[in-house]
């Protein structure tokens, strides 16, 4: 590469690195919004499959061990 090839990537390469860095606040914002997003739909999906799929024993069963696991933690 001659030295005005290696002038202009390098000028390409910073300009890049700008960019990123700019828009690096976005990028994570968007990310934590995908895996927010994915939670609140998982915690639906759950919420219906406890409260509509589950017969009340069922329910009752699952809330003892959760208290169960609660007190064992402590």
């Amino acid at each position: 590469m001659s030295t005005f090839q290696k002038i202009i990537f390098g000028v390409i390469l910073i300009v890049a690195t700008i960019g990123l860095i700019f828009n690096l606040d976005v990028v994570l914002f968007s990310i934590f919004r995908s895996i927010l997003t994915i939670g609140i739909i998982i915690g639906i999906i759950y919420l219906v499959y406890f409260f509509f799929f589950l017969t009340p024993d069922q329910r009752d069963y699952k809330k003892r061990v959760w208290k169960n696991k609660l007190k064992r933690r402590r």
